[in-house]
């Protein structure tokens, strides 16, 4: 297995499960969101943006970990395996609320940037979360159906599903 993508919402565990399968197969990991976001939490302009997917989408073998509606389609077109961790909404609030805690913040926030306050973060992902479930996950989910035959989807739900998934992969 030489290209993985990860993807599933905000808070699900992807930057973990991508950090393991790239050290399980030796493979470099690209989290997107480090890359898009630069210092003080300033967007990548979208010109700029398809440039770096495409750049880092070129590379022989990765990991690539991001929200579904973050990545170029052809990521998912290019990768061996796609891994989609629907985890639980109280499971990734749990998740990021812990991150927005953490001063060092998680592996998406920018170097010299420090996470905002859980207070300001919980609206803004409650919404998040509503939209990725009501309209992201249902079009994901079609679109893997499409991808089964030809594309090896794996879907996860929880952090068990994970490590069983984990413990059967071939080194």
């Amino acid at each position: 297995m030489k290209r993985i993508a990860v993807t599933g919402p905000a808070g699900a565990g992807k930057s973990r499960l991508a950090r393991a399968l790239g050290d399980a197969y030796g493979l470099d990991v690209v989290h997107l969101d480090t890359l898009f976001w630069k210092p003080g939490w300033v967007a990548t302009p979208d010109s700029e943006w398809r440039a770096v997917q495409e750049r880092e989408l070129a590379r022989d073998a990765w990991v690539a970990d991001a929200q579904y509606d973050d990545m170029l389609p052809a990521w998912f077109d290019a990768a061996d395996l796609v891994v989609f961790v629907d985890a639980s909404p109280l499971e990734c609030l749990w998740r990021v609320s812990r991150r927005r805690l953490d001063p060092n913040g998680g592996p998406s926030t920018p170097a010299g940037t420090e996470p905002g306050p859980v207070h300001r973060a919980v609206a803004k992902f409650a919404r998040g979360q509503w939209h990725y479930r009501r309209e992201v996950r249902p079009a994901l989910l079609a679109d893997f159906g499409r991808r089964a035959e030809r594309q090896r989807i794996v879907v996860l739900h929880s952090a068990r599903d994970a490590r069983r998934f984990m413990a059967q992969l071939p080194r």
